[in-house]
């Protein structure tokens, strides 16, 4: 019995470099330095502010990828070997 196998398609040429990617990591960064900056000065509401860029961040990235600006969806393999 033989089988055959198709190749999987090729990685995207963005190499994550995307809208979505970098708007999750500057909120990410943003509210780290925050929450760093409210534990060295004690500032809680600032630590609580932090949080909530990095949360906002998350829901915004995801958001983005959902809308197309994000990594592209690969297809499956399945349906190309057809």
């Amino acid at each position: 019995m033989t089988k055959t196998y198709a190749v999987p398609p090729p990685p995207p040429h963005n190499e994550g470099k995307t809208v979505a990617a970098y708007t999750l990591n500057y909120g990410v960064v943003l509210g780290s330095l925050l929450i760093g900056l409210g534990m060295v000065l004690p500032m809680t509401l600032l630590v609580w502010i932090g949080a909530g860029v990095i949360a906002l961040a998350i829901v915004v990235g995801i958001a983005l990828s959902m809308a197309g600006l994000g990594q592209p969806r690969r297809r499956s393999v399945g349906a190309e070997a057809r």
